[in-house]
């Protein structure tokens, strides 16, 4: 028999030895042959990784209150290659615990030990690190061929009872930056967090009886605070276009992403509510198609289609802006304001700039509801769209909030229209 050595505190009650064999562990028949961890301990460990994908170090150890060192029981499974961990810095509480993505090797009874000092490369190109990585993200394969990356998000979608949502909040997997559902029999809570899992459990939502509760995050962890805030408001619009329950909060003002990142997390989203689809959580009701594509733009955003030549019903207003850009509105009330299509809108935003004037101009033209210029030097709104007041029109327009109320000039100042008038504001 090899000697003994502690690998943890004694400690008194616990049903464990207080020394374990110093022996190299191995695997028998798919069992882990160590005092450390016991058929049981096996087990356990790896239902708790298994039940969101992964799970953190002080996960395990708070599910396994007899076992007299479960940190060292972790690492010998990683050892085997059963499971792996993602440092960041060093190992502590937060390191999460995963399943290795290859089978373990039996043959392999005395591999390195994680937690040694990596070798310095004695040959060959310097490992890349991940920023290189993700910038060698579409990759020549040869002979002048492109493999494309196709999406930088995997959903994690997790649904429990409301009654269970404090758990949402012990789930490592959950605590990272994606958007929530509090749902009861005829309402809904659409919202977001930076740790959504803690944000659920712990977050004072104005909505009762919540009978079913939804998280979804990004598997991979690409998903930022930024384009959590932006499918929130995302998710709100598709709650609301689907019509299943009433929304109990407000729209949400999203964030600031650009046009490709929209589309990403639209695809995201999509692939989400298909699988609340097919669970009969969410989105029961119409075509697979439909709840896949999500609603083309929020509701009531755009105005009704006008024949070609007609004029809009209100007061018809103009505003100059940049190098030569100029946009058509109509005013139909102080909170009735209608963009007319044709209209320029500049690319670019200033730092003075809200969330939503940037989120809109990517949802738009992820709709197609704004296109470049053919001069390549603005935006052109391809239909009618409709904000609450002017001042929100001049800011969406011109990208800032240096244009006010009275930015906007009758376009007839003398009360007469200029021949060609209407077929300006038609175009």
């Amino acid at each position: 028999m090899a000697d003994s050595s502690s690998n943890g505190a004694n400690a008194s009650g616990k049903p464990y030895p207080q020394s374990f064999s110093a022996e190299g562990p191995s695997l028998i028949d798919g069992f882990i042959q160590h005092d450390l961890v016991s058929a049981s301990t096996q087990v356990r460990i790896l239902q708790i990784v298994d039940q969101s994908g992964g799970a953190s170090i002080g996960e395990i150890v708070a599910n396994l209150p007899g076992h007299p060192d479960p940190v060292a029981a972790i690492l010998v499974m990683v050892k085997l290659k059963i499971v792996v961990l993602e440092v960041h810095g060093v190992v502590d509480a937060n390191t999460i615990v995963r399943r290795a993505d290859t089978e373990p090797d039996d043959r392999d009874t005395n591999p390195a030990d994680p937690t040694d000092p990596p070798h310095e490369p004695t040959s060959g190109p310097i490992p890349s690190t991940q920023a290189e990585n993700e910038a060698k993200s579409a990759m020549v394969v040869r002979d002048g061929l492109t493999r494309l990356d196709i999406t930088p998000f995997s959903p994690n979608v997790v649904t429990g009872h409301g009654a269970d949502r404090r758990a949402f909040g012990r789930i490592a997997a959950l605590n990272r930056p994606g958007v929530y559902a509090l749902i009861s029999a005829t309402k809904i809570y659409i919202g977001m967090g930076t740790a959504v899992g803690q944000r659920i459990a712990g977050g004072q939502q104005p909505i009762e009886d919540i009978a079913t509760v939804v998280a979804i995050t990004d598997a991979n962890g690409n998903l930022g605070d930024d384009d959590a805030r932006a499918a929130e408001r995302m998710l709100w619009s598709r709650v609301a276009a689907a019509r299943e329950r009433t929304l109990v909060n407000g729209l949400p003002d999203g964030a600031s992403v650009s046009a490709q990142r929209y589309s990403e997390l639209d695809s995201f989203l999509g692939a989400a509510c298909l699988a609340l689809r097919h669970a009969q959580v969410m989105f029961a009701s119409g075509s697979a198609r439909t709840v896949l594509a999500g609603p083309r733009q929020e509701a009531g955003r755009t105005a009704p289609l006008r024949p070609f030549a007609d004029l809009p019903r209100g007061d018809i207003l103009e505003m100059t802006f940049g190098d030569g850009l100029v946009a058509l509105a109509a005013r139909q009330s102080e909170t009735h304001w209608i963009l007319l299509a044709g209209s320029d809108v500049r690319i670019d935003t200033a730092a003075s700039a809200n969330n939503t004037t940037r989120y809109l101009r990517s949802a738009w033209l992820h709709a197609g509801l704004l296109k470049i210029a053919p001069d390549g030097q603005s935006l052109t709104a391809t239909r009618d769209l409709v904000f609450a007041s002017g001042s929100a029109v001049a800011q969406f327009c011109t990208g800032s909030k240096g244009r006010l109320l009275e930015s906007w000039v009758p376009i007839a100042p003398d009360g007469g229209f200029d021949p060609h008038t209407p077929a300006l504001i038609a175009a």
